[in-house]
C-alpha cells in the first residue's frame, strides 16, 4: 500500500529546510563564481561582487537558523510553517545582498569612518550617471577592498545590522531638526 508521508518523490515545496539551503548555496556558488569571472574581465561592476558578498552572508545565516530549527524540531509541524521557512530560505540572500549594498553606500558617504570600515579613493569627476556612481569611489585600497567584502557578508548575516543602523540615523536627524526649531 502506498504511504504518502514515508513517500520519497516528494515535490520540492516539501523538501527538508535543508535540501533548500543546499539549494540556495549551490546557486550563491554559482553567482559568486560567475560574478568573480566577470569582473576579472571588468564585465560586472565592482557592486555586484558587495551584493554577492552580502547574499552569502544571508545563506550562511540561513544555514545557521535551519541547523538550529533541526535540533528543536517537534513532529507537529505544519505546511504553512513548512512554506515559510522554505521562503525565507530563499529571500534572506536577497536581502542580505540588498543591505550589503546600503551599507557600501553608507561607506562611500563616509556616514561611518575609521579603521573598521573601508575608505575610499574619491574621484575628481562629478557626478553624471547612476552607472558611473559606484565607478568613482572605489576602496582606497586592497584592505579596504577586503574590508568592504567582510562588512557586505556581515550585512547579509546580521539581517538586523542596517536597518538598526537607519533606525538610528533617522532618530538621530530628527533629534537633530527638533533641536534647531
Amino acid at each position: 500500500m502506498h504511504n504518502p508521508d514515508t513517500d520519497e518523490s516528494k515535490p520540492l515545496s516539501q523538501a527538508n529546510p535543508a535540501t533548500h539551503v543546499a539549494i540556495a548555496i549551490v546557486l550563491v556558488v554559482v553567482a559568486m563564481t560567475t560574478t568573480a569571472f566577470l569582473a576579472k574581465s571588468e564585465l560586472v561592476p565592482w557592486t555586484t561582487l558587495i551584493f554577492i558578498a552580502g547574499t552569502v552572508g544571508g545563506v550562511v545565516n540561513s544555514f545557521r537558523r535551519i541547523q538550529k530549527l533541526s535540533g528543536n524540531r517537534t513532529g507537529s509541524e505544519n505546511s504553512m510553517t513548512a512554506r515559510l521557512i522554505t521562503i525565507q530560505i530563499y529571500v534572506s540572500p536577497f536581502v542580505g545582498g540588498v543591505f550589503a549594498i546600503v551599507l557600501y553606500g553608507v561607506f562611500m558617504s563616509g556616514f561611518v569612518q575609521g579603521t573598521f570600515f573601508p575608505s575610499f579613493a574619491h574621484g575628481e569627476d562629478k557626478f553624471d550617471a547612476f552607472r558611473n556612481f559606484a565607478a568613482l569611489d572605489m576602496p582606497a585600497s586592497n584592505a579596504d577592498v577586503a574590508k568592504a567584502l567582510v562588512w557586505a557578508f556581515i550585512a547579509g548575516f546580521s539581517e538586523g545590522l542596517v536597518p538598526n543602523f537607519i533606525t538610528k540615523l533617522a532618530r538621530e536627524t530628527d533629534a537633530k531638526n527638533q533641536s534647531e526649531e
